[in-house]
């Protein structure tokens, strides 16, 4: 008599094509709507394409909108905007594959045009920028984000070394928890804890797809002129 073998399957869960979850002030998942500010849709396309908007729950508009060619590898591929709380557009940019295309825009409350930024994909090269005073007029082009200028020391400030710093970006991509690991001098240690507070926010660092918080360690060595 034959033998018969059954070969077995194991079945891959399926992707949902809509996934829901509820987030506090700072963006974290919360395990139901109880005390959430915010709710996320994440609409996937496929296993790995997907869109992800964020509304907030008090007003039920928009807050910010994000399309992942690869989500839980973090790679943008598509519109990342963000509004304001009354629902006017505070920011637009265009990515492929990860890097930044075509124009980028920001805007003040009011909805005037505050910045535009035009790349190509060489290089993330910038083609040309313009910003704008509220009331609409040219002002003189600043750079969407600047690294920090640190005091110009001496000798007789007795202050050459390094100065080591840790903080973490939170789930929502804001600075927080500046500590000195390190200091050096008041001088030095005060202006680069002032320059980590003022750090602007962060793509936050994610995990399985999700927003989490990262802690960084970085040193700023002052040498003496």
């Amino acid at each position: 008599m034959p033998t018969v073998t059954h070969n077995s399957i194991t079945a891959q869960p399926a992707t949902p094509r809509l996934k829901t979850e509820y987030l506090d002030s700072a963006r974290a998942v919360l395990p139901s709507a109880l005390g959430a500010r915010y709710r996320r849709e994440t609409e996937y396309a496929d296993s790995v394409q997907a869109t992800v908007k964020t509304y907030a729950l008090a007003t039920d508009k928009l807050a910010s909108l994000q399309t992942y060619g690869h989500l839980r590898k973090g790679v943008l591929s598509g519109v990342w905007e963000e509004w304001h709380p009354s629902g006017q557009l505070e920011s637009h940019a265009e990515y492929l594959n990860g890097r930044r295309t075509g124009e980028m825009r920001t805007y003040y409350p009011s909805g005037q045009l505050k910045r535009r930024e035009v790349y190509n994909l060489k290089n993330d090269f910038k083609t040309s920028s313009e910003c704008f005073a509220e009331n609409g007029q040219p002002v003189p082009f600043f750079p969407f984000e600047q690294m920090p200028v640190y005091p110009k020391l001496t000798r007789k400030d007795h202050c050459e070394g390094r100065v080591v710093v840790g903080f973490n970006v939170n789930a929502e991509g804001e600075v927080a928890d500046v500590q000195l690991k390190q200091g050096l001098c008041p001088l030095a240690d005060e202006a680069v804890l002032a320059s980590v507070r003022k750090l602007k926010r962060f793509s936050p660092g994610r995990l399985d797809g999700m927003p989490k918080p990262v802690a960084f360690t970085i040193p700023v060595t002052f040498a003496v002129e």
